[in-house]
């Protein structure tokens, strides 16, 4: 009997240990679709306008170590609009006239990213890295009444034309951003992520909400 019992036991004893000290198999690749809201900062005439919206956005990362990955993401927003007051020079005095100006962005980037903790179930990481923008923006006008006040004392209605300006812009800037990855199953994870557009100052932020796969 108690040869038996050694015999068990000199049996389970490797096979444990072995069992103990197996490679984890970590992912190669993963893919996010995510959706979220956007921020983004417009310089215009006599000062800058903050517009919102919405974002839809699928990403693609390589892990290259347990920590590291490089990311590449392209994300679209949907079209922010507010009333703008534009400065303009009519009949050789200034004025103002109110604007419609609508904007959107298509944006396409790359970061690094650094990955906290090791096959765990929830992963904090933060990036860097850039982002190259492509913006489509409008600016409309409705005909306006205005008065002109010329020296000493005269003044003159006026009524500004209507005018209508489309533009398309490409930029880049560089992105900073922090988040949380927290696995639902051994290869499906959600994600949550703030993230800073930056150029002469933040003039970027989007949070989002993705889901997304190991393979």
């Amino acid at each position: 009997m108690r040869i038996a019992a050694a015999v068990m036991l000199c049996w389970v004893a490797p096979a444990s240990a072995g069992a103990q000290t197996a490679p984890v198999v970590l992912p190669d690749n993963d893919t996010i679709v995510a959706v979220g809201w956007t921020g983004s900062e417009h310089e215009l005439q006599t000062y800058d306008s903050w517009h919102g919206g919405l974002l839809v956005s699928i990403a693609a990362g390589h892990y290259w170590t347990d920590h590291l990955k490089t990311e590449f993401e392209a994300g679209w927003s949907t079209t922010g609009t507010n009333e703008v007051f534009e400065d303009i020079n009519y009949a050789g005095a200034l004025t103002y006239a109110l604007t419609d100006h609508r904007a959107r962005d298509f944006r396409i980037g790359a970061t690094q990213i650094y990955q906290f903790g090791r096959n765990a179930w929830i992963h904090p990481f933060v990036g860097a890295g850039f982002d190259v923008i492509r913006r489509e923006t409008t600016l409309e006008r409705l005909p306006q009444s205005r008065t002109l006040y010329f020296p000493p004392n005269r003044s003159v209605p006026v009524t500004i034309p209507p005018s209508r300006e489309r533009r398309n812009d490409v930029f880049a800037q560089g992105v900073l951003k922090t988040g949380v990855k927290m696995y639902a199953s051994e290869k499906m994870f959600f994600t949550t992520e703030l993230k800073f557009g930056l150029r002469e100052d933040v003039d970027h932020v989007v949070w989002k909400l993705g889901l997304g796969f190991d393979f």
